[in-house]
């Protein structure tokens, strides 16, 4: 079961910056617009240590992560970050609105480390990792030596425990209030006190862990623990690089969101959209879909089995658009098999397997790959490209629900790359988890 623990982590100075300008989302959601713009922002912005720019100078002694790790360790001299006086855990409430209702969420969350050890047994992922992004991740841990970032992990809680323990700490003035893109409000309080650690350990003492997001985050800690424990063989069974930074929510928490993760596909020279069409409506239930309007309602209608929405460019002619017409929207209606598993019940696994790999043929490692699909979750941008003709098709999902990921995790599965997209994201910079060798969890 997990061992969760409180840690003397690292925070911005409020009176040195403007918090608002310096947080910044995870690594891998920041684009290279976003880059630009986290750089323009402020000068000690997050974006420069998580995702810092890439140079035609670079060279191994000057490169993102020797400048993340300088960076990091100025900042640290010049008092722009200082480090807690005393471990500490964080509570973490972070309010959004939700992108389908339109209507206002709270998610709540504490901030702490856990010890490391390998996915299986008290830690569970529903993802697969990519060894490039590891590598990437690992690199930057060896040279900042700190957790950036959190991985965001859910937990089982049935009695309710948690609730009790935190609300008193809440009534008191947050640490931190800070109103990020697109109105987020990310407020923090310190968590302190032996006796609450004591109950709260005993709470995740009870419960296995299920990484929602970070998974690339967490096996790059397993693989920096095992590099120093190598390079550190003294070092006790507390130190610091045998925990991770974690951001902890409960499966039940009311504010917990999946958004959908949808398809597209482009200069895939063996597509045949007739052949596709008819192939489909010769095994399923295909719907035709007058406009965009129509098939983004229907995807949002209860139904017993699987749909899944389709868009086809106009440059393809389809069967079922009509004489002499190409392009158009449908849904595909498959019925769930009796007796599925975990991951056979998941819409991603049907389009997958049933679509993707039988009727279009592509192979597993092309999906790895990524060289014909990409993924979007602004439905809106992507139907725009294959009415534009920059795509071939789109394939429309629903999100997958809480339940399916703890599902999945326990069943000792993994869901198909880019199933699941947990919103909103925890914002980096709220605090950092230092691992230098000497550190230990628990003490001064």
């Amino acid at each position: 079961m997990a061992t969760v623990r409180p840690f003397q982590g690292i925070l911005y100075d409020p009176e040195r910056v403007d918090l608002s300008r310096v947080l910044a989302p995870p690594y891998d959601v920041i684009t290279p617009v976003d880059q630009r713009r986290y750089y323009r922002q402020d000068a000690h912005n997050v974006v420069r240590l998580i995702a810092g720019e890439v140079r035609p100078s670079d060279t191994p002694e000057d490169n993102k992560y020797t400048r993340a790790a300088a960076f990091f360790q100025q900042w640290l001299r010049d008092g722009i970050l200082r480090r807690e006086a005393s471990p500490s855990l964080y509570v973490y409430r972070h309010q959004f609105v939700d992108p389908v209702s339109g209507q206002s969420a709270v998610r709540h969350g504490i901030l702490g480390v856990a010890e490391l050890e390998p996915f299986g047994r008290g830690v569970l992922p529903h993802e697969q990792t990519h060894a490039r992004a590891k590598a990437d991740r690992l690199s930057l841990t060896r040279a900042v030596e700190a957790n950036l970032s959190p991985v965001f992990a859910l937990y089982e809680d049935p009695r309710s425990a948690i609730g009790p323990i935190i609300a008193p700490v809440m009534t008191h003035p947050p640490r931190l209030s800070v109103t990020g893109e697109g109105g987020d409000q990310h407020t923090v309080w310190s968590l302190d006190g032996t006796k609450r650690f004591h109950e709260l350990g005993e709470v995740f003492g009870a419960s296995r862990l299920y990484i929602a997001d970070g998974h690339h985050r967490y096996e790059t800690a397993l693989n920096f623990r095992d590099k120093q424990r190598l390079e550190h063989p003294q070092a006790p069974p507390d130190a610091a690089f045998n925990y991770v930074l974690v951001l902890l929510v409960d499966v039940r928490d009311p504010g917990l969101r999946i958004l959908p993760t949808h398809r597209l596909l482009h200069d895939f020279e063996r597509f045949d959209a007739a052949t596709l069409v008819t192939q489909l409506a010769s095994r399923y239930m295909v719907t035709p879909r007058p406009d965009r309007a129509s098939l983004l309602a229907a995807m949002q209608e209860p139904t017993p089995g699987h749909r899944i929405g389709l868009a086809l460019s106009p440059t393809t002619p389809s069967p079922l658009a009509g004489e002499g017409r190409g392009g158009g929207y449908w849904t595909v209606d498959v019925d769930p098999s009796p007796g599925a598993d975990a991951v056979s019940r998941l819409d991603v696994s049907v389009l997958h397997h049933a679509i993707l790999e039988r009727e279009l043929g592509l192979q597993p490692a092309e999906v790895e790959q990524e060289r014909y699909l990409s993924y979007s979750r602004d439905v809106d941008a992507l139907l725009d490209r294959v009415e534009n003709g920059s795509a071939q098709a789109a394939f429309l999902l629903g999100p997958p629900a809480v339940s399916d990921v703890v599902a999945v995790a326990q069943a000792g599965r993994v869901m198909p790359q880019k199933s699941t997209y947990f919103f909103p994201k925890p914002a980096s910079g709220i605090v950092f988890n230092p691992l230098d060798a000497g550190i230990r969890i628990g003490s001064k």
